[in-house]
């Protein structure tokens, strides 16, 4: 550490304070990859240290450790819970624009992607669903709702609707994976093309409670329809994904 040639008014040499930055913004990134390199070893959910822990066990200020878990914290590989503790993430799913199904987005991060069906029923199309899928209204759907799970970790709150004159039979067994895979094993039919709108919601009480985080909690409704090679809707389905886990980036030309 150098000293600068600067006195006081009692003619002392004062430390410069400059000198200190570099010094203390190594320590923090020092200890960012080393509990970096912890995290990657940890299970999600896993709690961490404490900010005083962290301190005494790598003898560094608290100072040091807040700023090094602030910068885990905006690289999303540690969440805070006040009063509670600070704990590793769970892997953030990044949606892009190519045409890819839930269970392919999770299997691209590591996950094993499963669904948990919540309901399988016959309804008659409303003006916003028979707008949506092309049909008239009155026209019988299938309404197949299922939480979306990634490791047994709920993820996603899914609602698709298809025609059941369309698609007759739906054998609730093949609702366990991915529906577009299973249309295209099954009935021979394949997405090809796909809109999307996306939307910030707050979460609530029901769908708190399944995705498992509390109400009011930020999420992302996705509204998606599917067309298939000749241009046919294939499925209309609504997508609440959990804000924490999920993002979207598009690629944009002029």
């Amino acid at each position: 550490m150098t000293v600068e040639d600067r006195r006081g008014d009692d003619g002392r040499a004062m430390k410069s304070t400059k000198s200190m930055k570099p010094m203390e913004s190594y320590k923090h990134e020092a200890l960012r990859r080393r509990l970096q390199a912890d995290i990657a070893r940890m299970r999600p959910d896993e709690a961490l240290p404490t900010e005083r822990q962290l301190a005494e066990r790598y003898d560094v200020s608290r100072a040091t450790a807040r700023r090094a878990l602030q910068a885990l914290r905006e690289d999303g590989l540690i969440r805070s819970v006040r009063g509670v503790g600070t704990f590793v993430s769970h892997p953030q799913i990044t949606k892009t624009s190519t045409l890819t199904s839930f269970s392919e987005d999770l299997r691209s991060r590591g996950y094993r992607p499963s669904s948990e069906l919540l309901a399988a029923e016959l309804v008659e199309a409303d003006l916003h669903h028979s707008t949506a899928l092309g049909v008239d209204p009155g026209t019988t759907l299938h309404r197949i709702e299922r939480l979306r799970l990634g490791d047994d970790f709920p993820i996603c709150l899914e609602t698709v609707y298809l025609s059941a004159e369309r698609f007759p039979n739906l054998d609730e067994s093949l609702l366990k994976g991915s529906l577009s895979e299973a249309l295209q094993i099954t009935q021979g039919v394949r997405v090809v093309r796909a809109t999307q709108q996306i939307r910030a919601v707050n979460v609530t009480g029901r769908q708190a409670r399944l995705l498992g985080v509390g109400e009011g909690s930020a999420a992302l409704l996705v509204r998606r329809t599917a067309y298939d090679e000749t241009g046919h809707v294939v499925e209309y389905g609504e997508s609440l994904c959990r804000g924490d886990l999920y993002e979207f980036s598009l690629v944009v030309t002029k």
